[in-house]
């Protein structure tokens, strides 16, 4: 499946929940699936869609859905122990993997490229 197909299926299954979307791309696939009122584009600071939602998911009952991607994922890896540690049962995160930092010029992530320690 590749990332529109995952945001709509996600979609598919929603009624009331509040959706994030990070940074640029993802964003921009989630308003084209189905734009709707409880949707929050997190256009402008990457790496902070997790933080968000996490705050969102905190301050009240209803779900919370996050739409991440990797590269932005990996710029504010101390979120998911944030998020672990309060474990908020309301807030469900995807992780959408292209091993790369699409939205500032699909530059490759650490993940994809191949790093030899000496």
């Amino acid at each position: 499946m590749n990332k529109l197909e995952v945001i709509e299926e996600v979609y598919n299954h929603l009624s009331e929940e509040i959706v994030v979307a990070n940074i640029g791309v993802i964003s921009k696939l989630a308003y084209k699936a189905k734009d709707r009122f409880e949707n929050f584009y997190m256009t402008g600071s990457m790496g902070l869609a997790t933080s968000i939602a996490l705050g969102l998911a905190i301050g009240q009952k209803r779900k919370v859905i996050c739409f991440e991607g990797d590269g932005s994922l990996l710029m504010n890896l101390g979120s998911l122990c944030t998020i672990g540690s309060i474990n908020p049962k309301n807030l469900m995160i995807f992780v959408l993997d292209d091993r790369k930092y699409e939205s500032t010029g699909k530059q490759r992530t650490l993940i994809e490229n191949k790093i030899e320690f000496l």
